[in-house]
């Protein structure tokens, strides 16, 4: 795979995680006769031109039909190939849900979902391209797992991991070109469990997703600075299945800050609720995200700005949540 070092990291930065996706497509069948890329007329977007030119046999474009790119990879896995789909996520988890629903986890068969837009990154083209509900929707289905890495580094690794796995998945990309890279070096990945990216005192913790994170580091940077929390902050790039021990390491931490590109309710935040519902010791918890309404399109810097993303919003809710002391 890619090799894993500051240089890279710093083209991969401005690249953006779905070029560096196209990258990786040519590696994966490298390493794996039957990787198959399935996708719904997106392909360019990927730059996955030199992947079709030279596995032209493992190269499936469907058109516009993202309920028919699922059946086909559906297909391709009960016959023993190891498909990657890849278009927008909101049409991948919106769009196709029946088809995801019964021939992935129904029958739990082994396909890669890729979903890029994830978030606002797309908000330009209005809320049809916003994936703002992908997370909800994907993580009750039975046998699916559900990953959303921090940067192209973590990206590399987890469809590395991914393509092994004997089950389906939705790895959810979000972000545009020029996003910071958090990850320099090779580290050690695994499905389940979240990367401790900052240490604290114990009093608060951020767990997020994405690459928002970037933010939730300079909000916590923020935070620290004004002298008004040493704040904790972790990569839960599995949503599900969500790292267990840690979340019971953190039931005795006082506050939790839950920070995703994604609706309030439903994804990551609603997954670690639900964990800590079960339980008599548990944190409060603060829940960032877009509010219970599609913003208005408008270019992605800012509306993260206007759901209050940003690192200066976030630092700005929690101060806020803190002095309320609730």
């Amino acid at each position: 795979m890619l090799e894993i070092n500051r240089r890279n990291a710093r083209i991969w930065s401005m690249l953006g995680m779905r070029r560096v996706l196209g990258m990786a497509l040519s590696e994966l069948a490298e390493q794996d006769e039957r990787f198959v890329f399935v996708t719904a007329d997106v392909a360019r977007y990927f730059g996955a031109e030199k992947f079709a030119q030279a596995y032209p046999d493992r190269y499936i474009d469907v058109g516009i039909a993202e309920q028919n790119m699922v059946t086909v990879a559906a297909g391709l896995a009960k016959e023993g190939y190891h498909p990657l789909t890849a278009t927008y996520a909101t049409f991948t988890t919106a769009r196709a849900l029946d088809q995801v629903r019964v021939s992935l986890a129904y029958m739990g068969l082994p396909v890669l979902l890729v979903g890029v837009g994830g978030g606002l990154a797309e908000g330009d083209l209005s809320a049809t391209h916003m994936g703002l509900e992908d997370v909800a929707v994907m993580r009750v289905l039975p046998k699916l797992t559900v990953i959303e890495p921090a940067d192209c580094a973590e990206l590399l690794l987890a469809l590395q991991a991914l393509i092994r796995e004997p089950r389906p998945a939705y790895l959810r990309l979000t972000g545009k070109t020029g996003q910071p890279m958090l990850y320099h070096n090779m580290f050690e990945y695994t499905i389940g469990k979240a990367n401790c990216l900052q240490g604290g005192d114990g009093s608060l913790a951020f767990l997020t997703a994405g690459t928002v994170t970037a933010q939730v580091l300079k909000a916590a940077e923020s935070l620290a600075d004004a002298g008004t929390v040493h704040a904790s902050v972790y990569d839960m790039h599995t949503i599900k299945p969500l790292d267990a021990a840690l979340l019971e390491e953190l039931s005795h931490c006082g506050r939790l800050v839950v920070v995703e590109e994604h609706m309030q309710s439903g994804g990551l935040a609603g997954a670690i609720a639900e964990f800590y519902a079960e339980r008599a010791q548990r944190p409060r918890i603060l829940a960032l995200g877009v509010k219970d309404a599609y913003p208005a399109a408008n270019d992605y810097e800012e509306m993260l700005r206007l759901s209050g993303l940003t690192a200066e919003g976030i630092a700005s809710s929690v101060q806020r949540w803190m002095e309320a002391g609730q």
